[in-house]
């Protein structure tokens, strides 16, 4: 019986181990990196890297083929890879410019196919301080896989001059060759089997992660031009249900879009919950400034500044998110225009901007024989605001401190257009 136990327990120990080695040996995952390197390629990757971390990968295949794309979401993702304990293989299989050169030099082992290209990452703007902080990190990062740092440079700063190499005023883009001859590259490789021959792995054993619908639905909302379009289709929605009674259509599409616009971005990590807090808090500024007090004043400027704050930093680059946010704003106001000069304004907005339709409005000019009447303020007193008398309304001011609506007062003095009014006790009956 005892010879048996033993017999089962070297058995399981044997398959556990041939398991492990089953799993090691299938341990090699691998993505394609391919379009505009942008926030939502980075969830892609993180979440990619996050899963073959989790499943106890050892190796991670990316197969680059890019123009290129924003810094932001390049520097993001070479520091993601370098902070990943896995073996990283970059493989350029088509071009490799711009910020895809840069997330091809992370590579432990960057293969190329013949015919592909890295390099040419010229900056936009074309400003020294963009260039030199580019070019360093650049260096830095070629130069943490081993590699020249100074040819790194070459691709981003054409002042750069390496002898037999790049000449000064050109931006360097290498071959495949000139890339594995410089060290810039180990091998040259035709496709994904030739490179697994190469490593002596079987392609079988690599396993491929693809884009979910998830992703794909992220990069489009995160697209500048498309996030631009989602908030004019926002502030429109919301403009057309100001200017309508009741919360129908207007309301629910301007919150459905801004969840949308939102929710997009967390997802991709470009921001997090402080600036989405820090928008809501400058749309309640706003509506403050309108419902409560009136005129405009430091809460409605308050708010519009929280608001473009928040949808600032949720662009790639300054000069995008000024182009965006200037579209946004300019198309707003138009489509606003064209709304009320087709439908007019409704009685919400009337109360707002204080029209009526029953009482006509008087300049409180010349209004002498005014002082010690009484009459019933209409609105707020902050200390302007109006006044009913001989159901006319008057502009006014308080004496002195805030008086509320429908309260009652007694005209103290008249300087020219200016009447200055007191609070008074109502006479008991």
């Amino acid at each position: 019986m005892r010879k048996i136990l033993v017999f089962l327990i070297l058995f399981l120990v044997v398959i556990s181990v041939f398991s492990s080695v089953e799993q090691a040996e299938a341990s090699i995952y691998h993505i394609r990196l391919e379009g505009e390197i942008n926030i939502a390629q980075y969830s892609f990757i993180n979440d990619a890297l996050s899963r073959a971390e989790a499943e106890g990968a050892e190796e991670f295949i990316i197969e680059i083929n890019s123009l290129g794309g924003f810094v932001d979401p390049a520097l993001r993702i070479r520091d993601r890879i370098f902070d990943s304990p896995l073996r990283i293989i970059t493989f350029v299989n088509g071009r490799a410019w711009s910020a895809a050169a840069l997330i091809a030099l992370t590579g432990d082992e960057i293969y190329l196919s013949s015919g592909s290209s890295i390099g040419a990452a010229e900056t936009r703007p074309q400003e020294e301080k963009i260039i030199s902080a580019l070019r360093k990190e650049f260096a830095a990062t070629a130069e943490r896989t081993g590699r020249d740092g100074r040819i790194a440079e070459a691709m981003v700063d054409s002042d750069i001059e390496i002898e037999s190499i790049i000449e000064r005023e050109k931006l360097l883009t290498l071959t495949a060759r000139e890339a594995v001859e410089l060290g810039m590259g180990d091998f040259i490789a035709e496709n994904l089997n030739e490179l697994s021959e190469l490593k002596a792995i079987d392609p079988g054993e690599i396993i491929s992660i693809e884009r979910s619908s998830l992703h794909n639905i992220v990069a489009i909302i995160t697209n500048p031009y498309f996030s631009g379009l989602l908030l004019i289709i926002a502030f429109s929605a919301l403009i057309f249900e100001a200017l309508t009674p009741g919360f129908a259509v207007g309301g629910t599409l301007g919150i459905i879009s801004l969840l949308i616009f939102f929710a997009g971005h967390i997802l991709t990590g470009a921001i997090g919950t402080g600036m989405v807090i820090l928008f809501i808090i400058g749309i309640i500024l706003i509506f403050f400034e309108i419902f409560v007090i009136p005129g405009f004043g430091v809460a409605g400027i308050s708010g519009i500044t929280a608001v473009l704050i928040s949808l600032f930093f949720v662009f790639p680059n300054r000069a995008i998110a000024l182009n965006v946010l200037l579209g946004v704003v300019f198309f707003t106001l138009l489509i606003a225009f064209l709304m009320v000069k087709k439908m007019g304004t409704s009685r919400f907005w009337n109360k707002i901007s204080l029209e009526t339709s029953s009482k006509e409005y008087y300049s409180s000019s010349d209004k002498q024989d005014y002082v010690g009447r009484k009459a019933l303020t209409i609105t707020k007193l902050r200390p302007a605001g109006t006044i009913e008398i001989d159901n006319r309304r008057i502009d006014a001011v308080s004496e002195g401190g805030f008086i509320e609506k429908d309260s009652l007062v007694e005209v103290v003095s008249v300087s020219g257009s200016r009447i200055v009014v007191r609070e008074i006790e109502e006479e008991a009956e």
